[in-house]
């Protein structure tokens, strides 16, 4: 039997650990292309020990009410920092209590995807480095696009 539960009840059952795993359908794009938005489903579990660089963790930002998945980029003096997949920046430092689950299922239709940390940060590496090479890409043609234009303009008058 299935039952339906609030995100907050959620979190009070897993910081009393008994919080049943979750499936849910993530909105927001910020974490493509591994998480597909509004595609994707993901399966949370609370956490039963100290999260790990590389794991996809569910967490409340910090002087919000939303609810974040991203994936853990450093740690630092009992800190950790997050970022998502498809950010231009990370979300900054907080401490591991706002952390309140971990994704340990992406299902992509028929295909499940068992996220790993190791394997996790590198593709998250490669996918932010490939970003900002677009991104500069994309400022330098459009510096040539306007240069081309305005010398087209001189030229026609």
């Amino acid at each position: 039997m299935n039952k339906t539960l609030s995100i907050v009840e959620w979190h009070m059952l897993a910081a009393a650990g008994k919080a049943p795993p979750v499936r849910i359908l993530l909105n927001g794009a910020s974490m493509q292309p591994l998480i597909r938005w509004n595609r994707d489903y993901v399966t949370l579990a609370q956490l039963k020990e100290f999260p790990v660089v590389g794991d996809i963790v569910l967490f409340c930002a910090p002087n919000t009410d939303r609810y974040v998945v991203h994936r853990v980029w450093e740690i630092k003096d009992g800190m950790i920092m997050t970022w998502g997949d498809n950010c231009d920046k990370p979300d900054g430092w907080f401490p591991p209590d706002a952390i309140w689950g971990k994704v340990v299922l992406i299902e992509r239709g028929r295909k499940k995807i068992h996220p790993d940390p190791k394997k996790g940060m590198f593709w998250a590496k490669i996918w932010h480095q490939e970003r900002n090479i677009h991104r500069l890409l994309n400022r330098y043609k459009c510096g040539i696009v306007r240069r081309i234009k305005k010398l087209k303009v001189r030229g026609a008058g």
